[in-house]
């Protein structure tokens, strides 16, 4: 990718997490094919979904864009809402699970 470019999550198509997550919707925004160092998803976790207990082998960074979400952080739940930014590390266990009755959107991005 040598130009600037816009996403916007209204635009895209919502598709089951590839994992198997109850609840959890992704769009694919980067494939970490462009040559810019890392992926970056939008992922929806609807009233009831959790993206369960899991570890990726590269840092993953995600943002609350709306909703609150219980965020699996260092062994604790934690409530995080919108603005909130999660930096989990290689190896580090992290989840998310959507406890409330409104959507949950991320900003997923991942080292490539």
């Amino acid at each position: 990718m040598n130009k600037t470019a816009v996403f916007n999550m209204e635009q895209g198509n919502w598709k089951p997490h590839p994992a198997g997550f109850k609840g959890v919707f992704l769009q694919g925004i980067l494939s970490g094919d462009e040559g810019l160092g890392f992926k970056t998803a939008y992922v929806k976790v609807v009233p009831g979904g959790e993206i369960i207990t899991h570890t990726h082998e590269v840092t993953e960074v995600f943002y609350i864009i709306s909703g609150t979400g219980s965020v699996l952080t260092n062994g604790e739940i934690v409530e995080c809402q919108a603005g909130a930014v999660i930096a989990a590390p290689a190896g580090v266990e992290h989840g998310v699970k959507n406890k409330t009755d409104k959507d949950v959107y991320l900003l997923a991005n991942f080292e490539a």
